[in-house]
């Protein structure tokens, strides 16, 4: 159901990229909490990235072609 709702992935598409979906993540990181609103459609590496930085770890999201910084919350992308 999430990924016919969600069939491009949730953060590519806020940046303006259009990947599929692949995986089922979990918003609030609550493995038990499965309702539809705590669901969202992610490619693998958006996935891995979230569980990555909801755990604690660093994270770094490198830049595109023209240099630009592909970290959401970087204040270039504000």
């Amino acid at each position: 159901m999430v990924l016919s709702r969600d069939p491009m992935c949730v953060h590519c598409l806020a940046r303006g990229i259009h990947t599929p979906a692949r995986d089922v993540d979990h918003i609030d990181n609550e493995p038990s909490n499965n309702d539809l609103d705590n669901l969202q459609g992610l490619c693998g590496p958006c996935h891995s990235r979230k569980t990555a930085a909801d755990m604690g770890k660093r994270v770094a999201y490198g830049c595109d072609v023209l240099g630009n910084p592909l970290d959401p919350d970087h204040h270039w992308n504000k």
